[in-house]
């Protein structure tokens, strides 16, 4: 029988898919329609053309072996396109500890901020957008910001 396997999350968006363990009644009943359903377009074709090049004699070996392995077959492959594990998800979607580096980092990047408004402002000046006395109020509401 089945059983439900673990969640897997979209790297992007956090979409969480439910995979299953053992046998897929699913796949076993439905074959190349799940595998469509599925995503699993390599399989697909492959099986399909198993079935074709034996006049259809093989599908009910297609429809047994999926029954058995389609539900790992679907796990791998949103593993391949990037799906995490609920470890994984967790882990990176964890906060930072480090408070210190954070702090900095901020104070770091409001410099960075300040000197570029400041550049942008002596920029405008010195092409007359801004007279001398514009300019002073200006950079005193930046700094005073600080």
């Amino acid at each position: 029988m089945f059983a439900k396997g673990e969640i897997l999350h979209h790297p992007v968006n956090g979409y969480e898919e439910q995979t299953w363990d053992g046998f897929s009644w699913p796949a076993f009943f439905f074959g190349l329609f799940w595998m469509l359903a599925k995503g699993l377009y390599g399989h697909f074709l492959i099986m399909l053309l198993i079935i074709a090049a034996t006049y259809g004699l093989a599908a009910p070996l297609v429809w047994i072996t999926y029954g058995f392995t389609g539900n790992e077959a679907h796990k791998i492959s949103l593993l391949r396109k990037g799906y995490l594990t609920t470890a994984q998800w967790e882990s990176r979607s964890a906060p930072s500890l480090t408070v210190s580096n954070s702090s900095q980092a901020i104070t770091t990047n409001q410099q960075r901020d300040v000197v570029t408004q400041l550049r942008e402002l002596a920029d405008l000046h010195d092409r007359g957008v801004l007279t001398d006395d514009e300019f002073s109020k200006q950079k005193a509401k930046i700094l005073d910001a600080c």
